[in-house]
C-alpha cells in the first residue's frame, strides 16, 4: 500500500460523513412506503413533455446560431430510456411519483438533447432524495436495502412495461446520470446482459457519473459479463461511461476500492475492479475542445438550481434567445488517473468557472460538458445499428 493511501481514504471518509450529516436532517422513516405502484412517465412519445425541446442553439464564444431542425417521431430509428439523477429535494427519504418542476428541469437539462435522435421514455421513480440518499446508503451498508430497492423497482417496472407495450422490436439507447446511472447499471446487469435477445436490442448506453465497473484491464468482467465498454467509433451494444473533473481530487467517483455507491445497489465494487472511463473524443471522432451546453430556460427553483448557480457557473447558467446555449468555456478531455481516481479530466483551453470542491467538482454537468460529442456518438451508433 502506498504511503498516501490512508490520506485518500480519510478524504473520502470525510466526504461521505459530510453527505451523511446533510442527509440526516430528515427522519429515517420518512418517505412513501414501498408498496406496489403503477408506472408514471416523465417523458413519453406523443405527449408534450420536458424532453420535447427544439434543437436550436447559440454559442456564446463564436456567436454562431444553429437553427432548429425538427425531427418527427416517425423518423427516429431508436428509443432512449432515460433515468434521471438525484434531484428531488422534498423533505423525505424517498421521493413520491409526482412530476415536480425540478424533475422536469433535469429532463430538459440532460435527456432533451437526444430528442432529435430517439423517442424518449423516462419513468418517474421514487428515488432516494437529496436529503435521503446518504441515510439510504447507511441503511444499505447495515443490511437494509429496501430504500434503494424501492427506487430500482420503479425503474424495472417501467422498463418491463415499455418492453411489453411500446418497444415493438425497436433498438434502445440507455441514458443515465448519478443515481440514474446506478439504477441502469443494475437494470442492464440483471435484465439485459444475461439475455441475448435483449442485448441485440441495445444500441448503446450512456452511464455518466455512476462508477461503471469492469475487471482490471478489460472491457467486461465487472458490472456486465457480455456487454463491453465502448472502445471505437460506431461500436454498438456497448457502454459509454465516465465522471468528469477539472482538478481530479479524490471524490465519490473514479476509485473502485473507495467506492461508497455500489454496495447499496448490490453492484460489483472493490479493488479487483476498475471504474470505466471511455474517451468521448475517440468514440465521436471529434477532437475539438469540448463546451458545456445547457437549456436557456432557467432551472426550477431547488437545491440543484442553487448548486448550479453558486458552484457550477459564476452567477446564472448561460442563456440566450435560442432553446440551448453553449457557454464560452472550452476544455480538452482526457481519461486520466489521479491518486488512484480514474476520471475524464477537463483541461481548460478557454476559461469558464466550474466548482472545484472535491465532493462535486463538475459532477452536475457530466452529461452537458461535451454533450455534442455524446450526441454524435449516439448518432453514429444508431446509423451503424440500422445500417
Amino acid at each position: 500500500m502506498s504511503a498516501r493511501r490512508p490520506g485518500i481514504r480519510g478524504i473520502v471518509t470525510l466526504l461521505a460523513s459530510i453527505a451523511v450529516a446533510g442527509g440526516l436532517v430528515a427522519p429515517i422513516g420518512a418517505g412513501p412506503a414501498a408498496a406496489k405502484s403503477t408506472v408514471a412517465w416523465l417523458c413519453e412519445p406523443g405527449v408534450l413533455d420536458p424532453c420535447d425541446l427544439k434543437n436550436d442553439r447559440t454559442d456564446q464564444l463564436t456567436d454562431k446560431r444553429t437553427p432548429a431542425a425538427p425531427v418527427p417521431d416517425s423518423a427516429k430509428k431508436a428509443d432512449c430510456f432515460y433515468v434521471y439523477p438525484t434531484v428531488t429535494d422534498q423533505p423525505s427519504i424517498l421521493a413520491d411519483k409526482k412530476v415536480v418542476p425540478t424533475v422536469q428541469s433535469i429532463a430538459r437539462f440532460q435527456a432533451a438533447s437526444f430528442n432529435d435522435l430517439c423517442r424518449v421514455y423516462a419513468p418517474v421513480y421514487r428515488q432516494m432524495t437529496l436529503w435521503g440518499l446518504s441515510p439510504s446508503m447507511v441503511a444499505s451498508w447495515v443490511g437494509n436495502r429496501d430504500l434503494p430497492n424501492t427506487a430500482y423497482g420503479d425503474v424495472k417496472q417501467a422498463w418491463q412495461k415499455y418492453l411489453r407495450e411500446d418497444n415493438n422490436g425497436r433498438p434502445v439507447i440507455f441514458i443515465g446520470h448519478s443515481q440514474g446511472s446506478m439504477m441502469l447499471r443494475k437494470l442492464i446487469r440483471e435484465e439485459i446482459d444475461p439475455k441475448s435477445e435483449l442485448r441485440k436490442k441495445m444500441v448503446g448506453a450512456f452511464l455518466m457519473g455512476g462508477n461503471v465497473m469492469t475487471a482490471r484491464g478489460r472491457t467486461t468482467g465487472g458490472d456486465f459479463r457480455n456487454i463491453p465498454i465502448c472502445t471505437r467509433r460506431a461500436e454498438t451494444g456497448c457502454v459509454v461511461a465516465y465522471s468528469t473533473a477539472l482538478i481530479g481530487l479524490p471524490s465519490l467517483f473514479g476509485n473502485s476500492g473507495l467506492d461508497a455507491l455500489s454496495s447499496p445497489m448490490n453492484l460489483p465494487t472493490g479493488p479487483a475492479f476498475q471504474v470505466a472511463c471511455t474517451d468521448p473524443d475517440r468514440l465521436s471522432g471529434d477532437r475539438t475542445p469540448a463546451a458545456a451546453t445547457v437549456p436557456s430556460r432557467p432551472y426550477a427553483a431547488s437545491m440543484i438550481a442553487f448548486l448550479m448557480k453558486v458552484s457550477t457557473f459564476p452567477g446564472d447558467l448561460p442563456t440566450s434567445s435560442s432553446t440551448w446555449t453553449t457557454g464560452r468555456g472550452r476544455w480538452n478531455l482526457n481519461c486520466e488517473d489521479h491518486l488512484g481516481f480514474r476520471k475524464l479530466i477537463a483541461h481548460s483551453v478557454i476559461p469558464q468557472h466550474f466548482n472545484e470542491l472535491p465532493l462535486f467538482d463538475s459532477h452536475l454537468v457530466d452529461l452537458n460538458l461535451g454533450i455534442e460529442k455524446l450526441h454524435s456518438i449516439a448518432e453514429q451508433q444508431i446509423a451503424a445499428y440500422v445500417g
